[in-house]
């Protein structure tokens, strides 16, 4: 499977049904789970429409906001249905009769002239279910906005890997420099212990000298990162391993990036030597530029 982003657009248009046309703009950014808001054109709500919206976004994505906005046109006119206010109308009537106009005029008062009395007649909007034909086609509709969106979304997870891997790269370098060092850096962790005993104990101490080189040992030991190099370079494989498989391991990795930084802090604590500062911090940069780009990651 490939590596996707959270972060792309798609739109499609198209006719629904005999009577409507839809216009689908398919927008997503980060966020910890899948989360879809629908948006129409429309004031009345189409439960029935968005639930095919919803099918239709949840299939190919795992997380991320995704809004849906969906722009209906009708391309048949829309039924109505014409009302006339019967008592408004014989009221109307019963008063012109009353009135006793002369002939000329009551022979030009035409219906058309009664019609546009207002109030009398009103065109009122028929309304229309949504038909399973078309939320099928806005589904379909939908799946290639989708679609659409989700090609950018692997575009971009292209170059967002590519860095991952550069940032991964210098931490390893990190650890190709400390490794061969290692015995290095233990003896002079020893031999500086051993002379911060001598100088607490102090000149003509009865202290065994066996003894202090015992304890600089000791604690010379307590010092040795050989745990946290093995578990930085198991969990690097393991992170370039889950990059190779692809799919949705943005949150897998972004737990993994703080299990990279806890050895990478314990190993600092640890080992204060000469030059292995500046490079942990650099390491711990690169690390941290890893997390955001993985946090973009689906």
């Amino acid at each position: 499977m490939s590596l996707t982003s959270m972060t792309g657009f798609g739109r499609a248009q198209g006719e629904i049904s005999d009577r409507l046309s839809a216009a689908v703009v398919v927008r997503s950014v980060n966020h910890k789970f899948l989360d879809i808001v629908v948006r129409t054109n429309v004031r009345d709500e189409v439960p029935e429409l968005e639930a095919a919206v919803r099918t239709a976004v949840s299939g190919p994505l795992d997380r991320g906001r995704v809004t849906v906005q969906i722009d209906f046109e009708r391309t048949a006119p829309q039924p109505v249905r014409v009302v006339v206010s019967a008592d408004a109308l014989e009221d109307i009537v019963g008063q012109l009769s009353n009135l006793h106009l002369d002939e000329s005029v009551g022979r030009t008062l035409a219906l058309g002239d009664l019609v546009g009395i207002p109030g009398l007649v009103s065109i009122e909007s028929v309304a229309v279910s949504p038909q399973p034909e078309e939320a099928e086609g806005l589904g379909s509709l939908t799946a290639r906005a989708v679609a659409d969106m989700v090609a950018m979304r692997t575009g971009e997870a292209v170059a967002l890997e590519r860095q991952i891997r550069a940032d991964l790269g210098e931490i390893e370098a990190f650890l190709d420099w400390f490794e061969p060092r290692g015995e290095e850096f233990r003896r002079a962790i020893f031999n500086r212990l051993q002379e911060r005993l001598a100088e607490l104990i102090g000149p003509g101490s009865s202290v065994d000298p066996e003894r202090q080189v015992q304890e600089a040992a000791l604690l010379a030991d307590r010092s040795d990162v050989s745990e946290e190099l093995v578990r930085l370079r198991s969990h690097l494989l393991s992170f370039s391993d889950r990059l190779d498989a692809g799919g949705p391991v943005g949150r897998p990795l972004d737990f993994m990036c703080q299990e990279i930084l806890r050895e990478l802090n314990t190993l600092g604590s640890k080992c204060r030597e000469l030059g292995v500062a500046e490079r942990l911090v650099n390491s711990k940069a690169a690390l941290e530029r890893v997390r955001e780009q993985v946090q973009n990651l689906e």
